[in-house]
């Protein structure tokens, strides 16, 4: 009996816990949203575990996503466990942002955890500062998204280990924000991400564990310290590559090992699999660390790795970046030796809390609930956990399965009677069934799910995942549940599939019927109007009542809006229903070629005109403005741009959404051009200026810009000397980042400008000048209250009008109040206007400022720090007026300082 059961907690009335489980644990403590446990709060039982008392806690099954955790550092040797790996689910939607306040968002759940600061220094859903932490069968998740930082995990103690656990993410997953002698261990475990979604310090060992990422991102960013022996070793793992990320520009884009985050980085793979989506280099990023070039401190190590990304023939030529020596140095990465540190701590030696069946189909039938098909001999129970992996066949043969069962590598579960599985989860596997039967419980699809009938099957199971479902066989596959969690495509290949009540097709994102195949509708709601019918050849649909879908394509042909029937195409329809096509929320631009108008219907799929909310994606093609306005939300992604013709009325009513490497541009002999649009950059764009009149020309932007990157002006004319110019006239208060006019024209004795002729028009960004180009000033506040300017070559700044601001950089250097003109700085202004600089007006906060990536002080600075959230400090300085911070992660920084005598505090947001 554990010391527990003697402290105070034993009048809780823990001993009951004890006879409901067939586990080779004991819980001290359950916990169950449902209420049957001790409490219903994870975080209550964390705090109700005596200090340093070993301590099992089990989660049933649920959605824990209305707190966030933390386990505070007395509480040593807790081991979680959760009733059922995909179903007990750890979640939260915090993350870092530049709120002007805290950094986190959003802020109303931040400030139900704000009075624990402790618990709010990272977006982490849990935050683990107790050494000997365990986590087994649970999932654990940050929801947040897109949106910055957002950890699943932080973890900032020693000896955690945390086995058959899904770790899942956007940003920064696990931050291992602990000492560089600190370990973890990871044993069969899910970690996914996009961005560094693997990072921090310390020892981390992954054995057996899928590493699932996001298009476009980084898996690792270390900061191992020179130090440390070993960092990060990835050990047997399966590198894979999700496709469904929730930014879209990420899909088919690849994914890199790693960059380096402060320090030296020591990152081994041994024996993995590495997909094809992995980049050649593997590395590459330096994020400002130029040692990463020449130093041999850094260990970039790779052994025995199998699949297509595993060539290192085109790996960067960094010295620390290699493949080991020999087996003799693998050796040295074995779990034993990477984590012994100074205690001989060994993790692999210790069994699993919760039991994990194989099968080995010892008995004389394939029955599932057959003990001696296991292994070990027993049949599972609840909260454990039953493998099928490869090529082999259990028979779901009647009775309910009370363990999660997973078939995985062309497993097969063929159900010859009536059954209940609590969770069947599938992946590359197959559902079968040659009589009439029915499965029940909850099916979970992890890779595609291949369901082969020639009997009459009825799946009453709830249907969830993301993958694809094939219909095969000559039989009939009725779906019975609520599907509403199911994303994935559905193909009916053969035989029938049934929709028989609502949300049973789930939301699906497509749904194919191909020759042989044939679907039934028998509700309407089974079907969602925005999943997308494609139909083949004689595939067959029989409707008993109406749908109404946005998109039907018939052998690939889209079908306009109407009402389709039995009469109207009886080759493919059957029944006493309709397809009625409605519009659609989502289209996709196919022009691209001559006179490629937005207002051409045909130009679209499907082929209607967009409506206000509806997305319209125009990728790597242009768009060609035109007078009728553009209602839609446009984004534009892999080089696709906008075509300007009209010199006015031209406007999008949604905001254009602009990816790295998209434009504006024309190309006619005309001399004006113009777009009225809410422009949000994701990227750095640019913006082309061809105009073969010798007049030169205009590109008039009314609207407005967002964002914080860098917009390139380009006179890409050639043969034609002129000046091209874009015209300013939004408040552009929005932008951050760089108007960048450092490109020479094409053509000799041309030049290209921007002209601010409203409030506000430069908005927050830095004007970057080069070559004969121009930033040409007609409005007094066009600028803001501050200006920062870089004017290098024959550019300059045309001053038409008195400008006033509060703040004036130039060429990095902070000018005194004062007025100045072409006088006073000969060759980088001219005109007949000036620059009026009054800086009494600046708070002690408007003093310190973060410009692009560089931390600037407006004053005699006597002590200046930086801290990130985490509240190490990253920089300090009593002299210096600019700071580059450059080398530093995204994220909220906190800088403390004392400037001409006074002392202050903010908050800079790190892009």
């Amino acid at each position: 009996m554990k010391l527990l059961k003697k402290a105070s907690l034993f009048f809780i009335g823990l001993l009951l816990s004890n006879t409901l489980f067939a586990q080779n644990f004991s819980p001290d403590i359950v916990v169950d949203i449902n209420g049957t446990g001790n409490f219903t709060s994870i975080q209550a039982a964390f705090n109700a575990v005596p200090a340093g008392i070993p301590t099992v806690i089990y989660v049933k099954r649920g959605l824990y996503n209305k707190e966030k955790l933390i386990v505070p550092a007395n509480k040593t040797n807790i081991t979680l466990i959760g009733e059922s790996r995909e179903e007990t689910i750890i979640s939260y939607d915090i993350y870092n942002c530049n709120d002007g306040g805290d950094g986190l968002c959003p802020d109303s759940k931040v400030a139900l955890w704000s009075s624990n600061t402790e618990l709010v220094r990272t977006a982490a859903t849990l935050t683990i500062q107790a050494n000997n932490f365990r986590a087994e069968n649970i999932t654990i998740q940050n929801t947040a998204g897109n949106v910055g930082q957002a950890q699943a995990l932080t973890i900032q103690s020693d000896r955690n280990v945390f086995v058959n656990c899904n770790l899942l993410a956007y940003q920064d997953t696990i931050y291992f924000w602990m000492g560089e002698t600190s370990r973890a261990y990871f044993d069969s475990c899910v970690i996914e991400g996009r961005t560094d979604y693997i990072y921090g310090r310390g020892v981390a060992f992954f054995n057996k564990c899928e590493i699932r990422s996001f298009g476009g991102g980084w898996i690792t960013a270390p900061s191992t310290t020179i130090a440390q022996t070993y960092g990060f070793v990835f050990y047997k793992c399966n590198l894979t590559y999700n496709s469904n990320s929730p930014s879209s520009s990420d899909n088919g884009a690849l994914i890199r090992l790693g960059r380096p985050w402060h320090e030296y980085p020591k990152v081994a793979w041994l024996y993995c699999t590495m997909p094809a989506e992995i980049h050649p280099q593997g590395w590459g990023d330096k994020w400002n660390m130029d040692y990463s070039d020449t130093s041999t401190d850094l260990h970039l190590y790779e052994w025995m790795n199998t699949g297509a990304g595993a060539n290192m023939s085109g790996r960067a030529n960094w010295a620390g970046l290699r493949a080991m020596v020999n087996q003799a140095e693998a050796n040295l990465y074995e779990p034993k030796i990477v984590l012994a540190g100074s205690d001989n701590w060994d993790p692999t030696a210790i069994a699993p809390a919760v039991r994990v069946y194989n099968w080995d189909g010892g008995a004389t039938n394939n029955g599932w609930l057959e003990a001696n098909n296991w292994n070990p001999d027993g049949v599972p129970a609840v909260s454990e956990v039953a493998n099928v992996d490869g090529s082999l066949t259990i028979d779901a043969n009647g009775g309910s399965f009370a363990a999660d069962l997973n078939l995985l590598n062309g497993a097969t579960i063929d159900v010859s009677a009536n059954s209940s599985a609590t969770l069947l989860t599938l992946n590359q596997s197959t559902v079968s069934s040659s009589v009439s039967a029915s499965l029940s419980g909850n099916i979970k699809t992890k890779g595609t799910l291949n369901i082969n009938t020639s009997g009459n099957l009825t799946i009453t199971a709830v249907i969830t995942g993301v993958h694809q479902i094939t219909k095969s066989g000559t039989g009939i596959c009725q779906l019975n549940g609520n599907n509403s969690g199911y994303t994935g495509e559905l193909v009916i290949q053969a035989g029938n599939l049934q929709a028989k009540i609502a949300n049973s097709l789930g939301n699906a994102g497509k749904i194919s019927v191909k020759t042989n195949g044939k679907l039934t509708i028998d509700v309407s709601t089974a079907f969602q109007t925005k999943t997308p019918l494609y139909t083949e050849g004689s595939a067959s649909v029989v409707l008993n009542q109406d749908i109404t879908i946005s998109e039907w394509y018939v052998d690939g042909v889209l079908k306009g809006t109407g009402q389709y029937d039995a009469t109207t195409n009886p080759g493919t329809i059957s029944g006493t229903g309709k397809i009625i096509i409605g519009r659609p929320s989502q289209f996709t631009f196919n022009g691209g070629t001559a006179n490629s108008n937005w207002d051409n219907a045909t130009y679209y799929s499907p082929a209607l005109l967009p409506e206000l909310g509806e997305k319209v994606i125009v990728s790597g093609r242009y768009i060609e403005a035109v007078s009728t306005v553009f209602k839609g939300d446009m984004y534009l992604s892999n080089g696709g741009y906008i075509l300007l013709r009209k010199t006015s009325i031209s406007q999008c009513l949604g905001p254009v959404r602009m990816e790295q490497g998209t434009s504006f541009n024309y190309a006619t002999s005309g001399t004006g051009f113009y777009l009225n649009a809410p422009v949000i950059l994701n990227g750095d764009i640019t913006l082309f200026m061809s105009s073969a009149n010798t007049a030169g020309s205009t590109m008039d932007l009314p609207g407005t810009f967002s964002g914080n990157y860098k917009i390139k002006v380009n006179n890409n004319r050639s043969g034609t000397s002129n000046t091209a110019t874009v015209k300013l006239g939004g408040d552009n208060s929005n932008f951050t980042g760089t108007w960048d006019l450092t490109t020479a024209p094409t053509t000799v004795g041309g030049s290209t400008a921007i002209d601010g002729v409203v409030e506000n028009a430069f908005g927050k960004g830095t004007i970057s000048l080069a070559a004969t180009n121009k930033a040409i000033f007609n409005h007094a506040k066009c600028a803001g209250d501050i200006l920062n300017m870089n004017i290098n070559g024959s550019a300059s700044a045309v001053l038409n009008t008195a400008v006033a601001v509060k703040q004036f950089t130039l060429n990095g250097n902070k000018l005194a109040n004062g007025t100045y003109n072409a006088t006073t700085n000969p060759g980088l202004l001219a005109g007949t206007g000036s620059i009026t600089v009054n800086s009494t007006s600046l708070s002690i906060e408007d003093k310190v400022m973060l410009e692009n990536g560089v931390l600037r002080a407006n004053g005699v600075i006597e002590n200046l720090e930086v801290y990130s959230l985490t509240g190490q400090r990253v920089y300090q300085t009593k002299i210096a007026t600019k700071i580059d911070l450059n080398s530093l992660k995204s994220g909220i920084y906190i800088v403390r300082y004392k400037i001409n005598g006074k002392q202050g505090s903010t908050k800079v947001y790190k892009n």
